[in-house]
């Protein structure tokens, strides 16, 4: 019995990040997988049993600092954001922990159709809702919100696509759109 290296593992995983970039995952070929990794189909085979596996590993650590996200309001000091050490707070936080899976989130955004990463979407959908309920409760109406969270999560992803490269620009404009969307959102409505 061969023993599985870790740099071979770790060599088919850049290759299947760079490949599932590229192309969604029902295009991704397993051959340009092991080719890219300068190994064989079969040797690839003997650390992922299918394609599938493959994408579940290459997504897990993406997966679980998104997971993480869920309880950002425990993690930093200030709830609102009151001033722009408050907003830097936040993005600091969140791009510190999906800041080195930019290009995995990328895939699970808009490359993984037909798995179940593609419930990345309403999955932040979802945690909007939560956190803006919980910290104006009574305040707005789950339709409203959920119109919020589907047209904050949109132009995220759209930030995402246009800028993949260049993490700074995504901090900067991730910071822009969290307070022209979320800044006094209580203020600014008319009362009812």
């Amino acid at each position: 019995m061969q023993v599985l290296k870790e740099s071979v593992r770790e060599a088919i995983v850049q290759s299947a990040v760079s490949e599932f970039f590229k192309k969604d995952y029902q295009s991704a070929n397993m051959r340009d997988i092991a080719h890219n990794a300068n190994i064989t189909v079969g040797n690839i085979y003997r650390y992922y049993k299918n394609k599938k596996e493959l994408f579940d590993a290459v997504l897990a650590p993406a997966e679980k600092a998104i997971d993480r996200l869920s309880d950002f309001d425990q993690n930093i000091q200030n709830k609102e954001i009151q001033s722009k050490e408050d907003l830097n707070q936040l993005i600091n936080y969140v791009m510190n922990i999906i800041g080195p899976y930019t290009k995995e989130i990328f895939i699970m955004i808009f490359n993984s159709s037909g798995t179940h990463h593609q419930r990345l979407r309403s999955q932040i959908e979802n945690l909007i809702i939560l956190k803006v309920s919980k910290y104006y409760p009574g305040k707005f109406t789950r339709s409203f919100l959920e119109v919020i969270s589907k047209s904050f999560v949109e132009a995220v992803f759209f930030i995402f696509k246009n800028n993949i490269m260049n993490e700074q620009k995504i901090q900067t404009l991730l910071a822009e759109l969290v307070v022209f969307y979320f800044k006094n959102l209580d203020n600014r409505m008319f009362d009812q």
